[in-house]
């Protein structure tokens, strides 16, 4: 169950739902924008979602992918919020959006909305310092493989092959995620291919061995 409904019951779950309004995505569509005022809320159902954002020189971060059962926007309940990053499609998706006055409306009649976005809005939090003491502290396999299996715990599908990222990602935005180089991702990703760790090719990335990866991820910085 999405983190969204959690609580409520039955019948505040589906007058939750019927109050928001199902839209579809393509590929690079554009679901909010960094800056922009934040006059809505929407919860992913189908697809994902990558969430980035610019910095004053111009040069822009990826923050993290977002699923189904994860919320864009918040922020909105705080009255004159704007995004703080931008939120565009990687692959078709379905989102259930809430006007500003409507998704508040709806926490003030039912509690529980507003504390199930908090605890949202927290444990988005404690990802991202989660990646930033990587970024601070581990070399870049270490940091390489964590992203790979934070993506793959939060958006992968279990194959016979193994645990495939169910969104396309490119290595350009591993390194993005990572803090490192293009080629530097590249030439890791292309040794743990050779030592069976993971497969990729096209956007796709299947981790083979989650075990052996978890064992570079574990091994901290000398």
């Amino acid at each position: 169950m999405t983190l969204l409904l959690g609580g409520l019951s039955e019948d505040q779950q589906r007058e939750l739902l019927v109050a928001g309004s199902p839209r579809s995505l393509k590929p690079r569509d554009v679901l909010g924008a960094q800056g922009e005022p934040a006059e809505s809320i929407a919860l992913v159902q189908v697809g994902h979602l990558k969430l980035g954002q610019v910095n004053t020189d111009g040069v822009e971060t990826l923050i993290r992918f977002i699923g189904p059962g994860d919320c864009y926007g918040a922020i909105a309940l705080s009255p004159g919020a704007r995004f703080p990053v931008s939120a565009v499609a990687v692959q078709p998706s379905r989102v259930l959006v809430w006007p500003r006055m409507s998704i508040v409306g709806l926490a003030e009649r039912i509690p529980q909305i507003r504390l199930n976005l908090f605890a949202e809005v927290t444990r988005r939090m404690g990802g991202v310092l989660s990646a930033a003491q990587d970024l601070a502290a581990e070399r870049a396999p270490v940091r390489i493989a964590r992203a790979l299996l934070r993506v793959a715990e939060h958006g992968g599908e279990h194959t016979p092959q193994g645990i495939r990222i169910a969104h396309p990602i490119t290595r350009q935005e591993i390194a993005d995620l990572t803090g490192t180089t293009l080629f530097t991702v590249s030439r890791q990703m292309s040794k743990w291919e050779s030592d069976g760790l993971l497969r990729s090719g096209r956007g796709a990335v299947t981790i083979v061995d989650p075990e052996g990866l978890e064992l570079v991820a574990s091994s901290s910085a000398d």
